[in-house]
């Protein structure tokens, strides 16, 4: 394959597509992703402060929400760890979600 070649791959793959665009939006996601979790500690720590019990529900949303990220990442890239750990994260969703429906029937 020669460099002509190669080009006209590359634009062919990124045709209608913003780079600058794709990379603001990469970054503002990554930081999202910090944010949620931030949230999602604070509001942890409140209700074991102020309710005395763990919410299971944000960390049942907030891993399904990485896990899926990275699933995507390693079909995308091919990296293994993204694959083991977004699946660790989805089993953990999983989890949480279950003891947050088992949590009704234990009252």
């Amino acid at each position: 394959m020669d460099k002509n070649e190669i080009l006209a791959k590359s634009r062919q793959e990124n045709k209608g597509t913003d780079l600058f665009e794709r990379d603001a939006m990469n970054s503002a996601s990554q930081k999202a992703v910090a944010v949620g979790g931030i949230v999602c500690m604070f509001l942890t720590f409140a209700d074991l402060f102020f309710g005395g019990s763990f919410n299971y529900t944000l960390w049942g949303i907030y891993l399904s929400m990485t896990g899926t990220t990275l699933i995507v990442k390693y079909f995308h890239l091919r990296k293994i760890h993204e694959l083991i750990f977004g699946i660790a994260e989805i089993v953990l969703a999983i989890a949480f979600i279950v003891l947050h429906f088992l949590r009704f029937n234990l009252r």
